[in-house]
């Protein structure tokens, strides 16, 4: 006695492959929506925390379109202002980062992450 009889074996066949032309079509056409994931919203600024520096944010983010990486990421720094560390939830932490991130600034990747690891460092209390 056989198990499955070809025409069985056709309909799940027929049955897998209609269920995974469904999924992609659905994924397709929800990736298509704008406002997509990997699509960064765009912020209302009078909502932010900084409103300055998120209006900021937004016209270095048009003016860098065409660039990439490195040429991107110091373009975005050239333009945006510092933090008001007035208004972050603990402002002397905000402080020393922003001055860290002074400190290191001109250093290429792996340094400048040992930098600012080194700059933010807690100072360790003294042992008798």
């Amino acid at each position: 006695m056989r198990r499955g009889t070809l025409g069985t074996n056709v309909i799940r066949a027929l049955t897998l492959m209609l269920g995974g032309l469904t999924a992609a079509l659905v994924s397709l056409s929800a990736a298509a929506q704008p406002g997509a994931a990997g699509a960064r919203p765009t912020a209302e600024c009078s909502k932010a925390r900084d409103p300055a520096r998120c209006e900021a944010r937004q016209r270095a983010r048009e003016t860098r379109k065409d660039k990439r990486r490195a040429d991107r990421r110091q373009c975005l720094e050239e333009q945006l202002p510092p933090p008001d560390c007035s208004k972050a939830k603990a402002p002397e932490r905000c402080a020393a980062a922003v001055a860290a991130c002074e400190a290191c600034r001109a250093k290429p990747g792996p340094e400048q992450r040992q930098c600012l690891r080194e700059q933010l460092k807690p100072a360790q209390p003294s042992r008798k």
